[in-house]
């Protein structure tokens, strides 16, 4: 290999780990990993193939998202391989390079532990979202649960999104959404939280109104 050194120094690889590690520091910011130490995301760039995801050097290692810092993102490739040796990525990484290689058009990914989202992952349980009313159809797809960090989370999620998802809840996990951009995927994301809140409530009431009138 290159010296890794050189690599990935330049101003356009430089923007997009500046990208990532935005991204990285709106999860918390935005209530999709309100502990701040959970979650990812990242993006790719569609003409080289190459993917910065989060991560950090285990010398510093962030304890709060809001920490990130773009030098730190680690990069792969559709092999997975270490381009940035320096750099330790999170440990659901197999996730994202598996959705990107199941979906040529996906260019960023964000990986969210939000608290309705989370809910209905925990139940595993898909998102019926004509109880959400706005005129939707349809649901936001639970995939079946694997151990955090499994390669396995990335084969069932990526075939879930596959059905024709943009969206889908980890099983007894968290969720994830991709977007040509990563201001869409996050986007979705908060969509997706505001909907399975909604829904939430809706099931919820919808029970306990049955009991109330009978």
């Amino acid at each position: 290999m290159e010296n890794y050194k050189e690599l990935f120094a330049t101003p356009k690889d430089l923007m997009w780990k500046e990208e990532v590690a935005r991204g990285t520091q709106l999860l918390n910011k935005w209530g999709l990993s309100q502990s701040g130490e959970s979650g990812d995301c990242s993006v790719r760039d569609l003409e080289t193939g190459y993917m910065y995801i989060s991560g950090s050097p285990d010398w510093c290692f962030q304890k709060n998202l809001r920490d990130a810092r773009g030098w730190e993102r680690w990069v792969t490739n559709a092999a997975g391989e270490d381009l940035v040796p320096w750099s330790t990525p999170t440990i659901e990484w197999p996730m994202h390079v598996a959705i990107y290689n199941a979906i040529p058009e996906a260019g960023a990914i964000c990986h969210t532990h939000g608290v309705w989202a989370s809910v209905f992952a925990a139940l595993r349980m898909d998102v019926p979202l004509e109880k959400a009313g706005e005129g939707l159809t349809g649901v936001i797809p639970c995939s079946d649960y694997r151990p955090a960090g499994s390669p396995d989370v990335g084969e069932v999620v990526a075939a879930t999104m596959l059905e024709g998802y943009d969206w889908a809840l980890m099983g007894n996990h968290g969720a994830v959404t991709y977007g040509a951009t990563l201001d869409e995927a996050f986007q979705k994301a908060m969509l997706m939280e505001h909907l399975c809140e909604k829904v939430y409530f809706q099931l919820l009431a919808e029970k306990h109104l049955d009991k109330l009138f009978k």
